[in-house]
């Protein structure tokens, strides 16, 4: 099979191959990240048997998302200097190998330790895979105007994964009780949809197995390494007087561009969207209910060590007291189409008699633990109060429920507004890739405007306009995501060839993925309460100034940006 991929002819099935293989792994990058928010809570509240709104679970989410961009910021730039040193294609198939079977091995995590090293495994290599792609299009297709289109057009792929693991996770909320049960420990969920959204982390596995092998290493690395030329990628090159500049410009401007990601964007459809003033009717049934679940957490709290001392000093009793919980859930479930006046009378039938053998089992389920505590009835006691907490819990966020999925229905709907834009961002970069303007001068393109809609959609639209929020946001997903493929074709021209992708890395991963992220701590747990509390209306408008203040930084920091060598291939 010839390889033209290596010059600027025309494009056969080598090159074609390559930009699937590209499409896949930028698709997926997306799929995988995206994946946490989406299971992380209720992954942790199941794992430590806790209510999803409980603090601890809330706390570990916030954890969890801390720990894994450290992670991925360590570790990618890790794999930078190993894709420097190894090849591009045989860490971009490693990589992808990591971030599709680690999804798999949370999604039977027992543990909370071994679902966060999982989890951080995901994100580590998601980070890894983004640089090594770049780096090995870029020099798989050395002619410029070739290697525009593909890295402008691969990595719109991207805001697609945001899509589709979205529809993907709305198809398994509905299905996953049909689906086969999942060969995991009492007492867990064996249908958890969590566990069944992780398993499809593995989709890319598959097409890129097949795939890479067809699929050629950069010649130029591939040359270099054979004929002994290439040099020893090194950190502290990175430093030296002719990469000083370019370096931490570059990963000053990714920290900004994540900074405006996760300092305002991600945190709007869970954290700003429910102070919408259209979701008000909503909030007024919400808060005095959340405050009562809040005192009932800390009932739950109270009891908590007497059940622990119990399910230590009883062996089994755990796993009952987790089969009770189910089937305590079970019925829940069963009885609720009881109270829809609109229930037939023959489903009604169906019902009764279905609660009827849920409550059977539910008295043998009784049987049993009488005489699995029969020597110790405080360990019977610690489990029934327990379970009365539990039942208020229960019928606490069955009452909160039509509210709360009108709330997250509006949330949904505005990631899904943010993802559409940042596909037409991304779009909008490859197409004016081609135009004849400076490096900084396109980049400003996508700056400048944002100092305007940021603080536009979450100072005025947000509390004024509430209808019209959506487009603010669309806007904002164009602006900011557009910048992480211009980073992503604009990195792999300013390195040379033995630094490509550690260079890379530092900016995405140190500058990007570390720093850039940290941005959701300072608008969450500094600026916000600064400017009067931690609700809806204070995040919106520590969001603006985040944000407005990263576009404004980056904007800056863009006539410092130096213009690619014109040979930056023969580097």
């Amino acid at each position: 099979m010839k390889n033209g991929s290596d010059g600027a002819g025309g494009w056969n099935l080598t090159t074609i191959l390559v930009l699937v293989v590209a499409a896949i792994g930028f698709l997926f990058d997306t799929y995988e990240l995206l994946l946490l928010p989406l299971i992380a809570a209720p992954a942790i509240s199941e794992i430590l048997q806790l209510p999803t709104n409980h603090p601890d679970v809330t706390t570990w989410v916030g954890r969890l998302l801390w720990i894994a961009a450290l992670c991925g910021g360590v570790f990618g730039l890790i794999g930078g200097w190993l894709t420097d040193r190894w090849g591009r294609k045989t860490v971009l198939a490693l990589s992808i190998a990591v971030y599709s079977l680690s999804p798999v091995a949370a999604a039977f995590s027992t543990t909370l330790g071994w679902f966060i090293f999982f989890r951080c495994a995901t994100f580590v290599g998601v980070c890894v895979e983004f640089v090594a792609a770049i780096t090995w299009l870029a020099e798989l297709f050395p002619d410029k105007g070739r290697k525009e289109k593909v890295l402008g057009w691969t990595q719109a792929f991207a805001s697609v994964g945001g899509l589709f693991v979205t529809l993907v996770n709305g198809w398994i909320l509905k299905n996953a009780s049909s689906f086969p049960a999942l060969p995991v420990a009492e007492p867990f969920n064996s249908h958890a949809d969590w566990r069944y959204t992780l398993i499809t982390g593995l989709m890319p596995a598959i097409p890129i197995a097949l795939l890479l092998p067809f699929v050629p290493e950069s010649k130029v690395w591939r040359e270099r390494k054979a004929a002994g030329t290439l040099k020893r990628a090194s950190f502290s090159e990175l430093f030296s007087p002719s990469l000083r500049r370019v370096t931490l410009v570059t990963a000053a401007l990714s920290a900004c561009a994540y900074g405006v990601a996760f300092g305002a964007l991600q945190l709007t459809p869970t954290r700003i969207v429910p102070g919408l003033p259209s979701l008000a009717p909503q909030q007024q049934v919400l808060r005095p209910l959340q405050t009562e679940a809040s005192e009932l957490n800390l009932q739950l709290d109270a009891v908590r060590p007497a059940f622990e001392q119990a399910a230590t000093n009883v062996p089994g009793l755990r796993e009952l007291a987790g089969q009770r919980a189910k089937l305590r859930v079970a019925m829940r479930a069963a009885a609720k189409p009881l109270s829809d006046t609109n229930t037939a009378p023959t489903t009604r039938t169906v019902i009764v008699a279905k609660l009827s053998a849920l409550t059977n089992q539910f008295a043998e389920l009784d049987a049993k633990l009488a005489a699995l505590t029969s020597d110790m009835p405080t360990a019977k006691k610690a489990v029934i109060d327990r379970e009365k907490v539990l039942a208020q819990l229960g019928a606490n966020r069955s009452k909160q429920e039509v509210a709360d999925t009108v709330v997250k229905t509006r949330g949904k709907d505005i990631q899904f507004w943010q993802e559409l834009g940042g596909l037409g961002g991304r779009i909008a970069l490859a197409l004016m890739l081609a135009v004849a303007i400076s490096r900084g001068a396109l980049l400003r393109l996508f700056q400048m405007p944002g100092l305007i809609v940021l603080p536009l959609t979450y100072l005025w639209l947000f509390d004024q306009k509430p209808e019209l929020f959506q487009w603010g946001i669309f806007l904002a997903g164009f602006l900011t995501v557009a910048q992480f493929s211009y980073m992503g074709e604009y990195l792999p021209k300013v390195f040379p060839v033995h630094l490509r992708a550690t260079g890379g890395s530092f900016a995405t991963n140190v500058g990007g993925r570390m720093v850039g992220t940290s941005m959701a701590f300072l608008t969450t747990n500094l600026l916000a309460p600064a400017l009067g509390g931690t609700g809806p209306m204070f995040i919106a408008k520590a969001a603006a100034i985040v944000g407005c203040a990263m576009f404004a930084l980056g904007l800056g920091l863009s006539f410092l940006l130096p213009e690619p060598p014109a040979e930056e291939i023969q580097q």
